[in-house]
């Protein structure tokens, strides 16, 4: 999502209702996470909730410029065998922002909420990211701690060839909505990719936005996020993981084209499953849910 870009027609025809959504969606969202959150690094972080402490642990990371309830449709699937939890990562959805930040820093902010959340009370947690949160669960996986059981990476080449921002100094301005309608109206993907599931970008959408001071609304992401982190080389990190991982992506996803599937399969051990979403573009918990469900499911019974 990028704050920055042009109107997009997504949601704007709304005019703030709310799309029609099935059942399954619906009955996912009953399931209300507990928000809380825990100082790391001197800033708050937040994360959220399903399943009981003392299950095995699962943690949840999203991409860049989301927050951590681009997962709130997806958790619940996994809370009567998992404490689950998802974060946002600093400068993004309702945790603090930093003066700087880096990659190893949100891999550190990780092992933070997994202990405050409970995920390690039965074993070492399973951790997935997707996109640009890929960098941060890999940098944790490597972390000579060992504290993580086994690896998702969602949709991410570890490369951050899309990222905004990556050769930018610039300064950027927040953005700022005279109402909530407005702000909907704005939302789009990065990379921009069509979306069938209204009902599901609604949410994210909803919960990207938040009412400041003078009556305005802005998304809930630092605008210099992006521009002020500090990069590793994910690559060298993934090469460093010694527990199981495992590679999600979407099928027409715009990142991972033949270059990107090439380096992956270059840089992750030789039994490395890699699962394609059939008919899924980049974000997979928006155009395949279900589909992402099945396939962590069935990764998590090997």
């Amino acid at each position: 999502m990028d704050a920055s870009s042009p109107p997009a027609t997504l949601l704007a025809a709304y005019k703030g209702a709310k799309p029609v959504a099935p059942d399954w969606f619906t009955q996912a969202l009953s399931h209300k996470p507990e928000r809380r959150e825990v100082a790391s690094n001197g800033a708050p972080i937040e994360y959220f909730t399903w399943g009981d402490e003392g299950k095995p642990g699962l943690l949840l990371l999203h991409g860049g410029a989301a927050h951590a309830l681009w997962w709130a449709h997806i958790a619940p699937y996994f809370a009567d065998g998992y404490r689950v939890a998802a974060m946002s990562m600093a400068g993004m959805g309702g945790s603090g922002w930093r003066e700087d930040y880096s990659i190893l820093q949100h891999a550190a902010d990780m092992r933070v909420v997994a202990e405050a959340a409970g995920l390690c009370a039965a074993g070492k947690p399973v951790v997935a990211g997707h996109s640009f949160g890929a960098a941060p669960t890999v940098t944790a996986a490597a972390d000579p701690a060992d504290w993580i059981g086994r690896v998702f990476i969602i949709d991410s080449s570890l490369q951050m060839r899309h990222s905004p921002d990556q050769h930018e100094g610039q300064h950027r301005e927040r953005r700022f909505f005279g109402s909530l309608e407005e702000g909907l109206a704005r939302f789009r993907f990065m990379p921009p990719q069509p979306c069938d599931n209204h009902f599901i970008a609604d949410m994210l959408a909803r919960d990207a936005i938040v009412e400041v001071e003078g009556g305005r609304w802005s998304w809930c992401f630092d605008p210099n996020g992006f521009g002020k982190t500090i990069r590793l080389e994910s690559a060298e990190m993934a090469r460093k993981i010694t527990c199981p991982v495992a590679v999600i992506y979407g099928e027409r996803s715009a990142l991972m084209d033949e270059e990107a599937l090439v380096h992956m399969h270059d840089i992750m051990p030789e039994d490395t499953p890699f699962i394609a979403i059939p008919d899924s573009g980049h974000h997979v918990m928006v155009d395949q849910p279900l589909a992402l469900v099945a396939a962590m499911r069935a990764l998590l019974a090997c």
